[in-house]
């Protein structure tokens, strides 16, 4: 047996858990746990919600080594990491989950699935008012075209649907490039797929929904501070636009009351960050860490 410590924030199952033992002492708690003996865990396995940042690593003296299985590392402090040593592994593993779940967003609210659904359980037969439509040549807009969002284009295209992308930080001949600007007025879906940085907060705001389509339905299973809340709630209320989140800005969205609003309203779909998870996806996330688990040990050794 090594002698690692290793803290897992998230839940991966026993058999997971079983294999990571082998290299040392096993934590295993929903997030920080301040009881844990802290100073002396030697490897870090972390989700989205668990912020890495100077003040947990200044506890965590003996930290060698942060794994996070996740698309995103907005919630790591990456040059407090590089400027202790500390080695870093992103394990990605939900890009065709994710991307599942937009497509399904999408097609719930062209069918009104979610309406026909609570109506049914109201007792209430709207056969005559629940028209929906087809996705076949709509303009799907993805935003940010990494891992997930070619994956979303992939999906897209197989219902043929006109894929189009606004990501400044690609060149593909194979993919229809355009500016953020003609994305917003020209598609009738839109989904968001960009990291969450200083430069994509706030991205969408008032003005950028202003430019899109009355009735355009907006997806975001990034990161919540890449939309800009308070603009979208009004533009939800003002029936300017659809939408369907599975992220927010804040940990506590039921208490915060513009979030809130979103999450009631009929003309959002909600979902708790769960759009992408998977049995398949979290199998995948977990051999992926043990992986970079293996990779640390053997480098030290």
């Amino acid at each position: 047996m090594h002698g690692h410590t290793i803290l897992v924030c998230d839940n991966f199952g026993e058999e997971f858990l079983g294999h990571i033992s082998k290299f040392g002492k096993v934590f295993q708690s929903s997030d920080i746990d301040y009881s844990l003996p802290l100073d002396e865990v030697t490897i870090l396995v972390v989700r989205s919600k668990t912020k890495v940042n100077k003040k947990l690593v200044d506890i965590m003296k003996s930290l060698e080594c942060v794994i996070t299985a996740t698309h995103g590392v907005d919630h790591i402090d990456l040059n407090c990491l590089a400027e202790k040593g500390i080695k870093f592994y992103n394990v990605p593993a939900q890009s065709y989950d994710v991307a599942q779940g937009v497509i399904a967003y999408i097609l719930a609210h062209c069918t009104n699935l979610v309406e026909g659904d609570r109506s049914m359980k109201r007792g209430e037969w709207k056969k005559t008012s629940l028209i929906g439509c087809r996705v076949t040549e709509k303009t799907l807009g993805i935003i940010g075209c990494g891992k997930i969002g070619r994956e979303v284009a992939r999906l897209g295209s197989a219902l043929g649907m006109k894929i189009i992308v606004s990501d400044p930080c690609i060149q593909d001949n194979q993919i229809v490039l355009v500016s953020l600007d003609e994305l917003l007025r020209t598609s009738d879906f839109i989904t968001v797929n960009c990291p969450l940085t200083e430069g994509t907060r706030d991205l969408i705001g008032r003005e950028e929904i202003a430019k899109m389509k009355d009735g355009a339905f907006l997806v975001n299973t990034a990161r919540g501070g890449i939309i800009n809340e308070e603009a979208l709630l009004e533009a939800v209320q003002a029936g300017k636009v659809g939408a369907a989140l599975d992220v927010f800005s804040t940990k506590t969205p039921f208490e915060d009351e513009v979030t809130n609003s979103l999450i009631k309203s009929e003309r959002v779909i909600a979902t708790p960050h769960s759009i992408g998870q998977s049995h398949e996806a979290i199998d995948e996330k977990g051999k992926g860490i043990i992986t970079a688990i293996e990779d640390h040990v053997k480098r030290q050794a």
